[in-house]
């Protein structure tokens, strides 16, 4: 069985032999390891040279993945809270999501397929990223707004936004939606860093990047345990997505 996972923001460990791909929108640097007898593929989203959220390449990376034989991947997302509940340090598993970006967000360009995204994250391992973060982490369920960045959101942004979710981050969609597209299941693990804005006093990277540090560990633990626990056989319909959308 092959995982694949998507490290964000903090993330960027790229320990095991490196594998490049070749897809149609370029060559994508892949890390292979195995672990519990799986192979795992690692990915820096933002790639070598830090690309910010609205020139990642979402289409090569999930590409990429699916061109390895990856059939589940979990990705790491860094986010903003809208609610004082959703405390900082603490994690969010997404079970909906909002796309406020301009991004392109599909590889059927020219076939008419409208891949089924109410439940738009695999209820397998949505399920067991909630357990495993739950017993290491203050941990919610919420809905995830995606902004196009790389600036932060206005006053007036996160006062609308807090109406209809909880968080807020630049980099979940297109990817969500492509994974969905190749029929590979996918959940997210979000880190909150920050209050959003106009809920404390600024916004301060070095407060962010200090959040990043003091959950590293018990983020990759719970990475870790996902990939032991994973189930090879998976009762989701991820897989049959864009056979079921294709007119």
């Amino acid at each position: 069985m092959k995982i694949g996972i998507i490290g964000g923001t903090g993330f960027y460990e790229t320990e095991g032999s490196e594998i490049t791909v070749d897809t149609n929108y370029g060559a994508i640097s892949l890390f292979h390891q195995e672990k519990y007898e799986r192979d795992v593929l690692f990915v820096p989203r933002h790639g070598k040279k830090k690309a910010v959220p609205h020139a990642v390449n979402y289409h090569g990376i999930i590409e990429a993945l699916h061109r390895s034989g990856v059939t589940a991947i979990m990705a790491l997302n860094t986010v903003g809270s809208m609610k004082e509940e959703i405390g900082v340090g603490s994690l969010v598993i997404p079970d909906d999501f909002i796309d406020f970006t301009a991004r392109k967000s599909t590889f059927f360009d020219d076939e008419l397929v409208h891949v089924d995204m109410s439940e738009p994250f695999c209820p397998v391992l949505r399920k067991l990223a909630l357990k495993e973060a739950s017993r290491r982490c203050e941990t919610h369920e919420g809905v995830y707004v995606v902004t196009e960045g790389p600036r932060f959101e206005t006053r007036a942004e996160i006062r609308m936004f807090r109406t209809f979710a909880d968080v807020v981050g630049m980099t979940l969609s297109p990817e969500v939606v492509l994974a969905r597209e190749k029929g590979i299941c996918y959940a997210s693990i979000c880190l909150v860093s920050n209050y959003a804005a106009g809920m404390q006093k600024t916004l301060d990277v070095e407060e962010i990047t200090r959040v990043h540090a003091k959950r590293k560990k018990d983020i990759l633990a719970i990475i870790d345990e996902c990939i032991k626990k994973i189930p090879e056989r998976r009762n989701c319909g991820c897989h049959h997505a864009a056979a079921r959308g294709r007119l």
